[in-house]
């Protein structure tokens, strides 16, 4: 199976992403703050300078796409934060709208407000079933032969997602083509404006272009996935497209079911990321500490946590022991792989988590040795 590097970016997805970031306070220059203090003790100088260009050139995008927009109730409405617990399911009605039926492969905007609402009309005139919901938009998954579609209202209770926006999300999954049209006129002005600029950049791009042409000739997406994400994942067998994305900067975004793109799978890289990033727990800062152990201090999240420490575990089994619903279990699960605390491997038909001993005896040392710091000597 072939993987391959698109050399220029998707100007919706980067419009998204901008106006995203504006609506919610959000920047570019953030995000790379937020990576450094994440793996910056292990960057080179080299890898520190590449960061600060592309951080510069994302930030012209972002400008771009920002530029004489007015505020107003249309984009508080597609754009504003559906909060959660965990950052990787925050997302907001332009992402699912967008990016849940996105063609990477289609880079010029009219081509992809077309097809992404041709793709979305297909998939939702017909039967579906929802999987999850995220920042990398809405999932499905296939009906097994002669199995019952539950009603759409049943499927959402089902989902890890804040009991106030499921309105919001049926809404959008019934009214799809009337809600688009509108999102399609308020992008429109800001994209163009993206578009506009992306080619003054591009020539500055190419350097990042090739060293992830170079890094995927000799590697697989799952040895990426695995080392970002400590998710182990069996992958389907098909073509896996890479794009780079400015405006998302240290985000990584990725398909994993057929569904989703029925014949490859796509991946957003931020432009601020590089393969040799470790998460460097051993420089926890008060802030990191007091959020995993505000993690751990969770009972039922210290119980999963004992749990998968004897023996890989699944949510369903969870589920049956703890004495919760499926849904909880996989948002806790969630927050404690995004933690990493856990570690995912996937099967054939689901997900198996182990406690990553590693990052729990650095969490403890790292406690040990900031409430303790005179043993040290």
């Amino acid at each position: 199976m072939k993987q391959i590097v698109l050399r220029s970016p998707v100007v919706l997805y980067e419009t998204v992403e901008a106006l995203y970031q504006h609506v919610n306070g959000l920047s570019v220059e953030g995000r790379k703050r937020d990576l450094l203090q994440k793996f910056g003790s292990k960057l080179t100088r080299t890898e520190r300078e590449q960061i600060e260009q592309s951080c510069t050139l994302a930030a012209k995008v972002a400008e771009a796409a920002c530029t004489g927009l007015e505020d107003g109730p249309a984009l508080e409405t597609f754009f504003r934060k559906w909060e959660t617990e965990s950052k990787w399911q925050n997302t907001c009605l332009a992402k699912l709208m967008i990016f849940s039926f996105l063609d990477i492969r289609t880079t010029d905007l009219e081509q992809s407000l077309q097809r992404t609402r041709q793709s979305a009309e297909e998939r939702l005139n017909g039967p579906y079933l929802l999987r999850d919901i995220n920042s990398g938009g809405i999932s499905f998954y296939a009906a097994e032969p002669g199995q019952t579609i539950p009603p759409l209202s049943e499927q959402l209770d089902g989902l890890m997602i804040e009991e106030q926006y499921r309105w919001r999300l049926y809404k959008l999954l019934t009214n799809y083509s009337a809600m688009f049209d509108e999102l399609s006129a308020l992008l429109r002005p800001a994209a163009q404006r993206v578009q506009d600029i992306l080619p003054r950049i591009l020539p500055q791009l190419q350097p990042v272009y090739d060293h992830w042409e170079q890094y995927f000739a000799k590697h697989a997406f799952s040895e990426l996935l695995e080392r970002f994400t400590n998710q182990s994942m069996q992958l389907a067998e098909m073509d896996t497209y890479i794009n780079l994305s400015l405006v998302a900067g240290g985000d990584m975004i990725y398909t994993y079911d057929e569904l989703a793109c029925s014949d490859c799978r796509q991946v957003y890289l931020g432009v601020l990321l590089h393969e040799n990033f470790r998460v460097d727990r051993l420089q926890m800062t008060d802030d990191g500490i007091c959020s995993l152990l505000k993690l751990v201090a969770d009972r039922s999240k210290f119980e999963l946590l004992r749990r998968c420490a004897r023996q890989p575990s699944y949510c369903q089994q969870l589920s049956r022991e703890m004495g919760l619903t499926t849904a909880t279990i996989s948002r806790h699960m969630s927050l404690l792989l995004e933690a990493g605390l856990v570690r995912a491997r996937k099967g054939e038909s689901r997900i198996y988590y182990t406690i990553d001993r590693e990052a729990v005896a650095a969490l403890c040392d790292a406690v040990y040795t900031t409430l303790l710091p005179e043993q040290l000597h």
